[in-house]
């Protein structure tokens, strides 16, 4: 590979995808190599901001942006005190009006968190959600009367399960599972991705309307699993809701999980129309480094190997999902930068024994430690790589499982992870 990217963004997730975004409209010639497009098919497509600080406490915050101050006051290593509150808000509102103005028509209350109820008949806590969530938040919050169905035959959604863990507050809640017989060719197995293939076709809608418009008795909604289609979705919402008289809502499945998929695509498709080299599927394994800089990657392809000429690297690498990290009896490593990280003493305190319970596990905190600028630091605090920056879920010093931040440290990490390349290029030029 003889073309020499100004920027090389490593990892196809959330972070890398917001960084080659914030590359690319600085004018700067893109390159992204990705493993996989991350955990995001794997997610509901919610985007989280943050909702629980302390990690100590047990309820959910409505205001992030007073929380998002709070935790800047008292904790100056998390990766949002690196941003800086200006930062992350200019972040967050730059991508959100790219994602309110997309095909999936983003929803958010700037400066309130918002909920939406899950396929596991939970309430999610979150920032923002793609549009074909925007009635499970308004349904939730009106109580209004209001029909959750599932379909016979997907074992991937129990809409009664849905009704029983929320009706005692939420008396209005029906379920009802749809026989689809007749609507589908039988040869097909009822499953998410066929049942979304099915909605993208007029015709099927069209049956669908007639099926469950008897069924809808007093209902203002209608909710359905997370199955209505893929590009096209607010086209399909839009169609059931005028057949129907009803608002229309999905309910977000654990997996698949068709809204993540759909946002993954997006980004990476935007990206590609706007003429970023993206590649994926063969991951970047191995670096080369000159002083204390990455001057070439190497990713293993087709039994060649690649050798990628890096000006100014952003890692997004994820955490062990992604391989970003890598987890050895008694230690953790960063293999790319091939650096051991700093972790609790004992493998049993890596963990606590209540799976979900609060502060959170320490585990999650453990990452890379970065400067101001987030290039990675050794454990004497001195900056290893100058050219290289590290954004999303693979810094050190969060824990946005508990916090509920993933997407907002990921999208605000990515942007200002090529910034402060740029800055500290400048710097160093001076």
């Amino acid at each position: 590979m003889t073309t020499q990217a100004e920027i090389l963004i490593i990892g196809g997730g959330l972070a890398g995808m917001a960084a080659a975004r914030r590359a690319n409209s600085l004018g700067l010639k893109t390159s992204v190599i990705a493993n996989s497009t991350g955990s995001l098919p794997y997610t509901s497509g919610a985007l989280d901001l943050i909702a629980v600080y302390p990690t100590e406490t047990k309820f959910y915050h409505s205001k992030p942006w007073e929380t998002l101050s709070d935790l800047l006051n008292q904790q100056p290593d998390h990766p949002y005190s690196k941003v800086g509150l200006k930062g992350v808000k200019d972040s967050i509102d730059d991508f959100m009006s790219y994602l309110e103005d997309s095909p999936l028509k983003y929803y958010r209350r700037e400066n309130e968190n918002i909920a939406i109820i899950t396929g596991a008949g939970t309430i999610k806590p979150t920032y923002a959600v793609q549009g074909s969530l925007k009635a499970n938040v308004l349904a939730l919050e009106q109580r209004k009367p209001t029909l959750i169905a599932g379909f016979k035959g997907l074992t991937d959604f129990a809409p009664e399960q849905v009704v029983e863990n929320l009706q005692d507050r939420w008396p209005g809640l029906v379920a009802q599972r749809l026989d689809l017989t007749g609507l589908v060719d039988q040869k097909r197995r009822i499953t998410v991705a066929n049942i979304a293939s099915e909605f993208e076709k007029v015709a099927f809608r069209a049956e669908f309307a007639k099926l469950v418009k008897p069924m809808l008795g007093q209902a203002k909604f209608l909710g359905l699993p997370a199955i209505l289609g893929m590009d096209k979705v607010m086209d399909i919402v839009a169609d059931l809701e005028n057949r129907l008289g009803v608002e229309v809502f999905e309910i977000p499945l654990l997996s698949p999980a068709l809204p993540g998929t759909r946002l993954a695509n997006m980004l990476k498709n935007d990206l590609l129309a706007d003429g970023i080299s993206y590649r994926q599927g063969v991951p970047v394994d191995r670096l080369e480094f000159e002083g204390d800089k990455v001057t070439v990657a190497h990713r293993q392809a087709r039994r060649v190997d690649q050798a990628i000429p890096v000006s100014m690297m952003v890692m997004a690498t994820g955490r062990f999902f992604g391989g970003g990290l890598v987890a050895e009896q008694h230690r953790i490593v960063e293999p790319l930068l091939n650096t051991e990280l700093e972790v609790p003493a004992s493998r049993d305190d890596w963990h606590m024994k209540t799976f979900l319970g609060a502060p959170g596990h320490p585990i999650n905190r453990v990452g890379v430690k970065t400067d101001e600028y987030l290039r990675p630091v050794g454990s004497d605090g001195k900056v290893l790589y100058k050219n290289i920056s590290v954004a999303g879920a693979i810094l050190d010093g969060h824990d946005w499982v508990r916090e509920k931040s993933g997407a907002g440290i990921s999208i605000a990490t990515g942007y200002a992870a090529v910034d402060a390349l740029l800055s500290s290029s400048e710097v160093e030029a001076e």
